[in-house]
């Protein structure tokens, strides 16, 4: 993934991010143990990554 642009890795973590949340959240509406630790990490990890990477501003 030499070739790859900024905003291409920048919008795959986001999806990374967004997979891992619904994942967990899946498996704490089964009754998986440890699910809704793993969702609140997930969380946390996903609103740090949208803090520290704010989206950019929409084209005119």
């Amino acid at each position: 993934m030499s070739n790859a642009i900024a905003a291409h890795k920048h919008r795959t973590r986001l999806h990374i991010l967004r997979d891992r949340v619904q994942h967990a959240q899946r498996d704490a509406k089964h009754g998986k143990p440890g699910a809704t630790e793993r969702l609140a990490s997930h969380q946390a990890a996903r609103a740090a990554y949208r803090t520290a990477n704010p989206p950019a501003k929409p084209r005119p």
